[in-house]
């Protein structure tokens, strides 16, 4: 898996933030962080997308776009091609708005690569209402991101929507839910954490960590990755194997 985190860490801009992740360790990917997008947003990313560039050989992109897609939010993905793998994609909160969203999805997925956007579960009856459209699309059913936070907040089964969605899954957002709050720290003994882990550690998409305080994730990126063998170390039921020794 290649775990990543959000661009906003600490207190600060991109390039900040990419400045700060570049000497952790646990990393191997950053989203940038686009949930709205306005003048100013787009000042600060034409100013620091040179930089943000620069860190291409330390960290793999991917891009959060805004939570209502629009036409005028293709200069994100213009700005960002090359170095992002894919574009999380939310699903219209309308149905209305369901017909714009499938054109402009079929408008971008043709052009930049029809499994680069992955549709994202914000809630499972919009998610629904958008594949319902998507699945008579030009392109069809995309790539999916499943939120795991998400779907505890709605009562689903994570690892029951992991299997029903088996082969479409590129990424996952991974966060707690304490019955109240979501985007919260957890615990290595949560139920779900347990049940997941075996399907994270064969995962080879991206394993987002979508907290958004340093202090938080550096607690949690240890309970997403596997254990390093201690040398002389045997896993059950596996014999020792006998090394040959050359003069």
């Amino acid at each position: 898996m290649i775990l990543s985190v959000p661009s906003y860490v600490i207190p600060g801009t991109y390039a900040e933030n990419l400045r700060f992740l570049a000497d952790t360790s646990g990393v191997d990917g950053v989203e940038l962080l686009f949930f709205m997008y306005d003048d100013e947003i787009r000042t600060l990313m034409m100013a620091e997308i040179d930089e943000i560039r620069q860190f291409r050989s330390r960290f793999s992109y991917t891009v959060h776009m805004p939570d209502s897609i629009a036409p005028e939010h293709e200069d994100i993905i213009e700005a960002t091609r090359g170095m992002a793998g894919s574009y999380v994609i939310h699903p219209p909160r309308e149905d209305a708005g369901l017909p714009a969203f499938a054109r402009l999805m079929d408008d971008w997925r043709g052009r930049y690569g029809k499994d680069d956007f992955i549709l994202e579960n914000t809630r499972v009856a919009r998610f629904n209402a958008a594949e319902a459209v998507l699945k008579e699309s030009r392109h069809g059913l995309p790539p999916v991101c499943v939120d795991i936070g998400h779907l505890r907040m709605e009562g689903y089964d994570p690892m029951a929507w992991l299997e029903a969605k088996a082969g479409r899954v590129a990424e996952l957002h991974v966060h707690g839910f304490d019955g109240k709050s979501d985007h919260v720290p957890f615990g290595a003994d949560e139920p779900w954490l347990v049940d997941l882990l075996p399907y994270l550690h064969g995962f080879a998409g991206v394993v987002e960590l979508e907290l958004f305080a340093w202090d938080q994730l550096q607690v949690v990126i240890p309970l997403l990755r596997p254990e390093p063998e201690k040398p002389g170390t045997e896993r059950a039921g596996q014999k020792p194997v006998a090394q040959e020794i050359h003069p």
